[in-house]
């Protein structure tokens, strides 16, 4: 079977590109399995991007009709503080004027 050295060379060669066949058959695998992951982690922050989108989208809609109801609200409340202030000067004047009756 193995008459030369050239015959051994042959052997050894045989199993060589074998060898060099099935890592390289492992390397492409694993490329493989490397790209798939970075399809599903792309996948998945496309994902969690679109859902702050829609979060965004839906508090900007918010904001924007709740601003239309800011300015009679800011009148009302600058109202009630004046009516507020007044009571108590008021309140303030008549204990003032009941306190020098004493």
């Amino acid at each position: 079977m193995l008459v030369t050295s050239k015959d051994l060379f042959w052997v050894v060669l045989s199993f060589v590109i074998l060898f060099g066949g099935i890592c390289t058959s492992f390397a492409i695998f694993y490329f493989a399995m490397i790209l798939r992951d970075g399809w599903y982690i792309t996948k998945a922050i496309r994902r969690k991007v679109e859902a702050v989108e829609k979060v965004m989208t839906a508090f900007k809609s918010k904001v924007e009709n709740t601003a239309s109801f800011v300015p009679p609200l800011i009148d009302g409340v600058s109202k009630l503080i004046e009516a507020v202030a007044e009571k108590k000067r008021s309140s303030a004047t008549k204990a003032g004027k009941k306190s020098k009756r004493k």
